[in-house]
């Protein structure tokens, strides 16, 4: 995670169009809070994910792959693995970079750093954390929702303009961060309750 993860704004609106949910506020409404509740990691869960990151010098956006693990207790580890190797953890502690046999603090780039700890908590899918750091906007259905998230902090709304988050009943699908970049994630199916040993949790958390 360095100042190359950063792109040009992106400005977004979401409307609610017509036979969707009451806008209302996700954080208090009974449906947008059963539809938290069963997203929110209760076990640990690995997820594969394709990262599209883009640039405005570029026609293509950047590609990357690898898999996110949520731990309960233990944060969020981004682990990529093309087109190069590294582990993102992400906790109590702040921002952790694993790589060619080594760790470090991330480097000191704030928008790349909102947008990780931003993603964590959006992951956790805790109402009353989203509420509290947030403010909340969705279109609710029967066969999918998206969720847009502006951060309540200015200085934290500097770096990180805005999180999208869209999928069906039964997960998450996509998330589209604004940091002064555009990225992408298409999150593919869920595994819960994954079988983390002790040299996993070594590995990918601290």
């Amino acid at each position: 995670m360095n100042r190359r993860l950063l792109l040009p704004l992106l400005c977004w609106t979401l409307t609610l169009a017509a036979g969707a949910a009451p806008a209302g506020d996700p954080a208090q409404d009974p449906g947008w809070r059963q539809l938290f509740r069963s997203l929110a990691p209760v076990r640990a869960r690995e997820v594969p994910f394709t990262e599209e990151r883009y640039f405005p010098f570029r026609r293509q956006p950047i590609v990357l792959t690898g898999t996110v693990r949520l731990a309960p207790g233990r944060g969020l580890s981004l682990e990529y693995r093309a087109p190069a190797s590294r582990i993102i953890i992400v906790d109590g502690q702040g921002v952790l970079v694993r790589e060619s046999g080594g760790q470090r603090a991330a480097p000191d780039d704030r928008r790349a750093q909102a947008a990780t700890a931003a993603l964590a908590a959006v992951l956790r899918f805790d109402p009353a954390e989203l509420d509290r750091d947030f403010s909340l906007r969705g279109d609710r259905r029967e066969t999918g929702w998206t969720l847009a998230l502006v951060p309540r902090d200015p200085a934290l709304a500097a770096s990180l303009h805005s999180i999208v988050v869209s999928g069906t009943p039964a997960g998450l699908a996509r998330i589209e961060l604004n940091a002064g970049l555009r990225i992408e994630i298409i999150l593919g199916p869920a595994l819960e309750g994954a079988a983390l040993t002790a040299a996993d949790l070594a590995r990918y958390f601290r």
